[in-house]
C-alpha cells in the first residue's frame, strides 16, 4: 500500500540500496537513507589504499559491530570490531560467511578506474537510443546502459526469503 503523509512522517527508517561517492574518491555501496547517505550494511571502498571494509555503517561512516577489511588485491581479510582491526586475519571463505556476502568485493583502486574521456556525440546517441528502446519496449528505465555496477554488494539470501 502507498504511504500517506502521516506514515512517512512517523516512519523513522526508509532504506534504499545505492552508492555514495565522497570527494576523497572513497565510495560506499549498500543500504542508504532517504538522503542517499550510508545507513546500514554495505561496503566502503578506499580509493587511496585499495582496501575495502564490509560492515554496518552510519551516515558519518562509523562502523558498528563486526566487520571485515579486505586487502587491496582481495587476497587477505581481517576481522574488524567497530571499525578497528581486531583478531587478526581471516580465511576468505570465513569472511564471506561472517558478512553474509555471496562473493568477495570487487577490486577498486586508482589503477582500475578508467581514464576520463572527452564528450563523444556518438556515445551520447548510443546511450539515448538505449533508453528510447527500453521505454518503447516497456522495460524498466532504471537499468544503466553501462551494465550493472560490480561494486554493489550481493548478500546471501536467507532461506526464509527464497
Amino acid at each position: 500500500p502507498p504511504l500517506d503523509a502521516g506514515t512517512m512522517a512517523t516512519s523513522d527508517k526508509l532504506e534504499f540500496t545505492g552508492t555514495y561517492c565522497y570527494a576523497t574518491g572513497d565510495m560506499f555501496c549498500g543500504t542508504c537513507d532517504v538522503t542517499g547517505k550510508p545507513a546500514g550494511r554495505g561496503i566502503l571502498y578506499y580509493l587511496e589504499s585499495g582496501e575495502c571494509d564490509v560492515g554496518v555503517f552510519d551516515g558519518r561512516l562509523c562502523q558498528a559491530g563486526e566487520g571485515v577489511r579486505y586487502s587491496k588485491d582481495r587476497d587477505a581479510a581481517y576481522r574488524l570490531m567497530d571499525g578497528e582491526l581486531e583478531g587478526g586475519s581471516l580465511d576468505l571463505e570465513e569472511s564471506l560467511r561472517i558478512m553474509e556476502l555471496e562473493d568477495t568485493p570487487a577490486v577498486r583502486t586508482k589503477d582500475t578506474i578508467p581514464a576520463p574521456t572527452t564528450f563523444d556525440p556518438a556515445r551520447l546517441k548510443q546511450t539515448q537510443a538505449y533508453y528510447v528502446y527500453r521505454q518503447l519496449a516497456d522495460l524498466p528505465m532504471h537499468e544503466s546502459a553501462h551494465g550493472p555496477s560490480p561494486f554493489v554488494p550481493v548478500w546471501q539470501k536467507d532461506e526464509a526469503e527464497e
